[in-house]
Formats: structure tokens, sequence, C-alpha cells
């Protein structure tokens, strides 16, 4: 590839992990954890919004830039068939794709009754237009996963296991991309692992490092036994996980320096969603508070400004792929909806005209209930605004509003404080404007 080739066409990789929340980075000053390498990836941004926190939705949205009611609504709903994908995009602009790891758009309804997710063979034309696809649909292991695929070439890959920890085997599938990739086109590679979703468990040199009884949990874990007991034991083994999957960061930094690629090459680091670990009393995901919302969001790489201080905080799930395109000089195409926000990181696009200045939420099909909050069998619309106020509500019902400028552990609702109904009425109307704009169906509470 030439110089002029590589400066207008850079290459990128998505690396993405599950359940990573944005506090728990040590760049966010996380005291529980050291994350050197990704600490390296914080140049210009720092975090985004999962605006459907649960796995499913969200990489509907990521991959297509679509809201979830338009994509993937709920858990183990499939991909519409047919629908253009980043992967579409990348390759009608002369990129090589690739997906590696975790896919988990395939759905339910292609996978036979006695089949766990984990083996569940997804049809060379549900793989989102890759080049190169090698992944699995689910798996709630952290080691030794089966995956399958195909080549660029169209030749298939038979499922088989990777021994080992997941994060560090399909981390040497992403490497062996980078040392063995055609030299004439520049590339698009995501790179989706599983941890540090649940179970919690990393590499031995990895949990000896943390102990339940030192970890300092949040000021919104309840100050319960059972709550803060629970908390402090996942939270070991999550923070273990953080750690392997910095490691692992540090592999692809040294790989790309290795292979004169880090000057040419864009790195773009985020999760899907992130967990509550105790906050709130909760647990996991799929509700509206900041540890479940808030997201890692790092670029790092060629091109890449670095001395920014204005970068957008509200990037959501449905601009990660029109920024990217962005990113790499090309404007998204008319069926993605999201924002492409690029001009705030590299020097020649412009900046977006009139940004969005709240993020969407919703949690549309809840459709899997473990019976961990009632709240989880009901969907919810909520936003969130760039000055700092979130607003969510249930069917026809208020549920949370705080302000985050002076309450950043959202321990004060002020959903039914009379104090503050006109700012609870600036909301709804910032809510319904979304609702409207993105042909969303859902009954707002009368205020």
């Amino acid at each position: 590839m030439d110089d002029k080739k590589s400066a207008s066409s850079p290459n990128v990789i998505w690396m993405f992990g599950d359940q990573h929340r944005a506090q728990a980075l040590s760049v966010m000053e996380d005291p529980n954890v050291q994350t050197p390498n990704i600490d390296r990836l914080a140049v210009s941004s720092r975090t985004g919004i999962a605006g459907s926190p649960l796995c499913s939705p969200f990489r509907g949205s990521l991959l297509t830039s679509q809201y979830p009611h338009r994509c993937i609504p709920g858990h183990d709903i499939a991909l519409p068939d047919g629908m253009p994908t980043v992967a579409t995009a990348f390759g009608h602009n002369d990129y090589q794709t690739a997906y590696i790891g975790k896919w988990h758009v395939d759905g339910a309804t292609h996978r036979p009754s006695d089949t766990r997710p984990a083996f569940q063979y997804v049809n060379p034309n549900r793989r989102g237009d890759f080049d190169y696809w090698i992944s699995y649909e689910n798996n709630n292991s952290q080691y030794d996963c089966w995956v399958h695929g195909h080549h660029e070439d169209g030749a298939p890959i038979k499922s088989y296991q990777l021994r080992g920890y997941e994060t560090d085997a399909l981390t040497d599938l992403l490497i062996e991309y980078l040392r063995n990739r055609s030299l004439d086109q520049p590339f698009f590679v995501a790179l989706s692992v599983q941890p540090p979703h649940s179970p919690y468990v990393a590499p031995p040199e990895f949990m000896e490092r943390h102990r339940p009884e030192t970890i300092q949990l949040r000021p919104n874990v309840p100050k319960v036994n059972r709550v803060q007991k629970q908390a402090r034991q996942s939270l070991a083994g999550y923070y273990a996980m953080i750690e392997n999957l910095d490691w692992n960061v540090g592999r692809i930094l040294q790989t790309l320096k290795d292979t004169g690629l880090a000057d040419q090459t864009i790195m773009v680091f985020f999760s899907d969603h992130g967990d509550m670990h105790g906050s709130q009393a909760r647990i996991l995901k799929c509700v509206p508070w900041e540890e479940s919302i808030r997201i890692p969001f790092l670029i790092y790489g060629a091109g890449i400004d670095t001395g920014l201080d204005d970068y957008p905080e509200l990037i959501n799930h449905v601009d990660i792929a029109p920024t990217t395109l962005g990113l790499c000089g090309i404007d998204a195409p008319e069926n993605m909806v999201g924002v492409d926000y690029s001009g705030y990181f590299v020097a020649d696009r412009q900046k977006p005209v009139n940004p969005p200045d709240s993020a969407f939420l919703q949690l549309v099909d809840p459709g899997w209930i473990y019976g961990f909050a009632s709240d989880r069998e009901r969907p919810w619309r909520g936003v969130i605004t760039n000055d700092g106020w979130k607003y969510v509500v249930l069917e026809g019902q208020p549920w949370l509003m705080y302000n985050l400028n002076c309450d950043a552990y959202e321990l004060a609702n002020l959903a039914m404080d009379g104090r503050f109904k006109q700012e609870r009425q600036y909301l709804q109307n910032k809510l319904m404007n979304w609702i409207t704009h993105t042909g969303d169906i859902f009954k707002l509470p009368e205020i």
C-alpha cells in the first residue's frame, strides 16, 4: 500500500469486550484496576453511551446504525435478513473486512432447540457481509470456546475449539490476521471478546492480583452485607478480566508496531454495555444507571488529534459505525441513522452541523427474565443530555431523573420531586422528540 493510499484510507481495528463499564479503567481513576495499555488509547475521548444496555440490541445497532426498535429489539433476536452493515459500507469502499469473536446477532430462531448458543451454526449469508468471519454466536464460558466461519475466498472454516482463555485465543487470531493480511487493500477488522462478562474468571496470574476484601466499592453500593459481599466477590474477578483485556491490548499495539502498521491504523476501543456490580443494589445490565449505560469509547492511532478537549461525550451505539467510517474519509450511507462525529477526532473532516444535545436510551424488549429486578420485565425509554440531566420513564410512569452535574452516583431521584417540574417537562419534551424522530412507539407518562 503506498503512503498516499494509507493516509487517505487508514486501517481500523474495533476491539470491544462485553459488560465493561466506563468507570473500570485506571484512566477513569478506578483504584481497583491498572490498565496502562488501554489508557494509552485515551488520547481524544473517554466514554460513550450504550443506548440499549443489552448484548444483542447493542450489537445490532453497532453493526447497522439503526435503533433497536428498527433492528434487534431484544435479547437473542436475529439481525434482519439483508440489512446492510458497517462491513457492507467498508466493502463498497475497497476495504478488506473481518470479524473475530462473539457475534450474538443470529438469534434463537436460527438455532435448533437441542443446540446451545455456543455451538450454533451461523449461516454464511447471516455473517454481516464480512469478507473473513471466524466467530461463535454466544458462549458464557471463558475457556476453550468453539469457533467456525469462512476465509476471504469463501472457503469454510469448520468448527474447532480454541484452547485456552478466550480473550488470549481470540487476540491470537487477530494478530495472525494482522501479520498475514493482504497488502493491497486497507482493512477493517472487529475483535469482539466475551470478557469481562460473567462468569468473572481470568487466568490465575491475573486473578491472584485481586481479593474481594480489598475491593473499594462505589458510593452507590448500599451498605448491606449481602449486596456488598456479592459485589466484592464478582468485582475481584471482573477487574482481573479487565487487566487481562488490557494485556491483550498491549499485544495488539506491539504487533502493529512490529508489522509497520502502527502509523496506518486507527484503533477504536469500546464495550457493548456496562455492569452494575451492586450499584443501586443491582447486578449486570439492562438498566439506565451510569454503571450500565456508560462505556469506554477510545480512539487512537493514525491521524487522530490528541489535543482535543471538546470531544463529544454522548456518542451513542448508533453513532459508532458512521463515526468509524468518517475517520476513514467515508461518508456514512443513507441507511445509517447515527451521527458521524469523526470531525472531532481528525482534522480533514467536518464536525456535524447541529449535532444532538442528548442521547436516546431504550430497553425495547427485555425478553428474558432472570428475576434480578422487577423493572427488568418492563420496557423503558430515557434521555441523557449534554448539560448533565438524565430522565427515564416506564410505560405511562416516570421512573428516574438525575442531575448528574451534582449527583454523579445517582443517589437523589428527582422524578417525583415537585421542585423540578420545569426540568422534568424539558426532559419529557426531549424524550418525545427522540421517540417521534426515530419512529419509536412508546406511551409516555402524563406529567
